[in-house]
């Protein structure tokens, strides 16, 4: 590298010798005048290039400096080798005991900078203290320094205690980072923007310089009385900080209060968010730090007393004790965050509305660094933080001036609605990641969030079962859980993304609907005929119809959407017969269509029925005819729909078997299964009601089911056998009354087991109990084959 600069210079004195040497041909006046300019300057660079040779200090060198110093070292080796060649003893050894080749090997840069290394010890004190008080240090110079101080904090250039000397002993920078955290809620000049980012700067000097500061405390040279003074020193400045904001948010001027309660908020959520992100989401294994105390005492002063008294006097606390502060500050911490700042919103309705603006920024980021890890929080944390929601939406509706603050409920409809969310998503750590997708406006009519929100929404329910009910009838009246579906299913509907696609985002509305229906069983609050589960359902079935046309829907599919509209079927018959009794039978035209779907659906009444309702599927005009004929059909439904969703419930479960292939398998029959004994069991009173027309269609379901299973594996037999044995335990009322009305068919309509039937379902069902009436059919050989009318109406063989 210096061989080319050397080259390239010497090429320039020789072009330029060159030319004098023409001009000296051409006129030797202007030769001889450029040929004396070209040797002045040769020298002057020969003097500045041997100037650093002879003193050490000089400002000058050039690219020969360094080859003529390795020459001249050479040389001077050389020679003094050889003068102690000449005057060494004749017996003395060879040339390894030289002095001078020893003289020559001393490292003089080593030595300058472990002098200014000690000399660094020093000065940086004096330079911290130079730049921060005797210099003209404005704000703007102070936003620099603190750019630049976490790089000074982790270079290499600060070793040891030299930080806890420049930065916490002398209280230099520690007061003026101090000063610079009020001028962002006092100077009304400054920016929004640039507040928030002076803020953050703040804040992340004080955690590099605390952190650092405790990382020393681990060295056993250090003495405990100094650890414990620092400690106290960390727990005061914070306190102080504190105090100073306590005084801003409580002077009589709105726009600083309302700024400093924006700037301790931002604060306090810089530091929890950085300790939540720091360990990956879990509880962090190290102690808890002492300047984090002031903030725990000014969030919670009156929880875990004894814990905080053992940690102000710098006693070691069990690892459980550890552990439960941390919880506690990580996860209820930022919602008592939002909830003070919130109350410092609604107390200040005299400011004027330019300042608000600070504080929909600040609530937004605060917003945005919610995590998903820490979502479970304590009850009382929870009952605070709904209170000013309900405060907020109160001031909204009737106060003259609510407008104002109306994205601050917004804001905190966006928290609680997202925190729903977390709480699903908070024991799969693989879905932590998606905090800004929670917390967010799209919500679950995102499709993404959605998917993962399907995925772990099962698991979620099955691990509260005493609160999944209220959790999903909060989903459906505070989120508009309806709505989120429907956007998906509408979204991708008319987008170009291939089926497998959107086979995936109707799945996924699938399991969401499975959930709901299994966690709103028996539920009040929820009105199964509101307009958004009505318009749900109409989109339910448009997608079904556009995008599968039934061809591309496999047999697991089909059991599951069989099943919702069941189970939709089940809830708004209920609904309707409970308020048919309150002669609240239409309330929209939305109630038309719900009433069409559900008669068509059950199949209630007869074709010509059918085709009547048919033509109100999308709604039509109430008039008195219509009234009367849908209290008609009504008090049908009331006697014949709890069979008829249980037939149809039955008839589904025969649809999935055999289970082998990429049918359902054995946890989606299980769900049919409940579906069933919930009925028999709650609702048995309903199910003997009716009618014979109903009852004969059970028995033909029963004979059809009998022959399934003789032609069947004894596995999938065994899995269809549940249904058998319901079957036969809703039908057992039915015998009696059949027999008593039709006594000459009696012989023929016994309850008879057919003897085709293997011997396993023999068994199963003589264990049954049965009236006394039913005659058993048990004899002849398991592979006979007699044929007998069935009692309920159907053939069996």
């Amino acid at each position: 590298m210096y061989g080319t600069h050397v080259l390239l210079h010497i090429s320039v004195f020789l072009f330029f010798w060159a030319i004098s040497d023409f001009f000296y041909t051409v006129h030797p006046a202007v030769g001889a005048v450029s040929r004396y300019c070209l040797v002045a300057s040769l020298v002057v660079y020969m003097a500045l290039s041997i100037s650093p040779l002879i003193f050490p200090n000089s400002p000058y060198n050039t690219p020969l400096t360094h080859p003529l110093g390795a020459i001249g070292v050479h040389s001077l080796h050389r020679y003094r080798n050889m003068l102690w060649r000449l005057n060494r003893p004749p017996d003395a050894g060879n040339g390894s005991e030289n002095p001078y080749t020893k003289r020559v090997r001393f490292d003089k840069g080593h030595l300058i900078l472990r002098e200014a290394e000690k000399r660094a010890k020093t000065l940086d004190c004096y330079a911290m203290e130079w730049l921060l008080t005797h210099n003209d240090f404005s704000d703007d110079d102070m936003d620099k320094f603190l750019e630049g101080l976490p790089g000074y904090i982790s270079s290499h250039q600060i070793e040891g205690h030299q930080l806890d000397n420049c930065c916490i002993a002398t209280n230099y920078i520690l007061g003026r980072i101090r000063e610079h955290f009020l001028t962002c809620a006092t100077s009304l000049e400054l920016s929004e923007e640039d507040s928030i980012s002076r803020v953050l700067s703040c804040v992340n000097s004080l955690r590099l310089i605390f952190e650092h500061s405790k990382e020393h405390d681990k060295d056993p040279s250090a003495a405990e009385n100094q650890m414990f003074l620092r400690h106290r020193r960390q727990m005061t400045y914070i306190e102080d900080i504190i105090k100073d904001f306590e005084t801003l948010c409580t002077t009589k001027h709105p726009i600083v209060a309302l700024r400093a309660s924006c700037v301790r908020a931002l604060a306090v959520q810089g530091l929890l968010t950085h300790f939540a992100e720091s360990e990956g989401g879990t509880i962090p294994k190290c102690p808890f730090p002492h300047f984090l105390i002031p903030l725990f005492t000014f969030f919670f002063p009156n929880d875990h007393v004894g814990t905080i008294q053992q940690l102000h006097d710098d006693r070691t606390l069990k690892d459980e004790e550890t552990e439960t502060i941390w919880k506690v500050l990580l996860s209820d911490g930022p919602l008592i965050n939002l909830k003070m700042l919130a109350d410092s919103v609604l107390s200040r309705d005299d400011a004027p509305p330019s300042s608000l603006t600070f504080c929909w920024k600040a609530l937004e980021r605060l917003v945005k660094q919610l995590g998903i890890a820490f979502a479970d929080v304590s009850e009382e944390t929870e009952r605070l933080f709904n209170s000013v929601r309900d405060s907020t939406k109160k001031y909204v509706e009737t106060k003259e001036r609510g407008f104002r603050i109306s994205p601050l409920l917004h804001i905190l409809d966006v928290v609680i609605r997202g925190r729903r969310l977390a709480l699903a998503f908070s024991s799969h750590p693989g879905y932590h990641n998606r905090a800004d997708l929670v917390f967010g406006e799209e919500h679950l009519r995102n499709a993404d969030l959605l998917k993962s929100f399907a995925d772990c929404l099962p698991d979620y329910i099955a691990s509260i079962p005493e609160k999944r009910r209220k959790f999903m009838e909060d989903m459906v009246h505070e989120d508009h859980l309806w709505i989120s579906l429907q956007v998906n299913l509408w979204n991708a509907q008319r987008s170009d993304r291939p089926t497998p696609d959107k086979l995936r985002v109707f799945e996924c509305c699938l399991t969401v609907l499975d959930v709901a229906f299994s966690s709103l069983e028996g539920s009040t609050k929820v009105d199964w005929r509101a307009p958004d589960f009505g318009s749900l359902s109409h989109r339910f079935e448009s997608f079904i119809t556009h995008c599968f046309n039934d061809s591309f829907m496999g047999r697991a599919t089909s059991f599951r959407v069989g099943l919702i509209k069941v189970r939709c079927y089940k809830v708004l018959l209920a609904q309707f017969c409970r308020d048919f009794h309150r002669d609240t039978i239409f309330r929209s035209q939305w109630d038309i269509a719900s009433l069409t779907r559900l008669f068509c659906g059950l199949g209630i009444g007869d074709e010509k029925d059918a085709k009547i309702w048919k033509s109100y599927v999308n709604g039509g005009h109430i008039g008195p005819e219509f009234t009367a004929k849908a209290r008609e059909t009504i008090n049908r439904a009331e006697r014949d729909g709890p069979l008829l969703v249980f037939y149809k419930l039955g008839h589904l479960a025969t649809t999935a078997v055999p289970l082998d292939g990429s049918g359902p398998d054995t946890k989606d029959l299980e769900k049919v299964w409940k579906l069933m004994k919930n009925m028999i069991k709650n609702e048995r009173p309903a199910l003997d009601l009716a009618s014979v027309q109903v009852r004969e269609k059970l028995g033909t379901l029963r004979g059809e089911v009998s022959r399934l299973c003789d032609k069947l594996s004894s596995k999938d037999r065994a899995e269809l056998l549940p249904l058998l044995e319901m079957i036969d335990v809703v039908c057992t009322p039915a015998s009696k009354e059949l027999s008593s009305s039709s006594s000459e068919h009696a012989s023929a309509e016994g309850a008879g087991i057919p003897t085709s039937l293997s011997r396993e379902r023999r068994g199963i069902i003589s264990r049954l109990s049965l009236s006394s009436d039913t005659t058993v059919v048990t004899g002849g050989q398991s592979g006979a084959t007699p044929t007998s009318e069935d009692k309920f109406g159907g053939t069996s063989s």
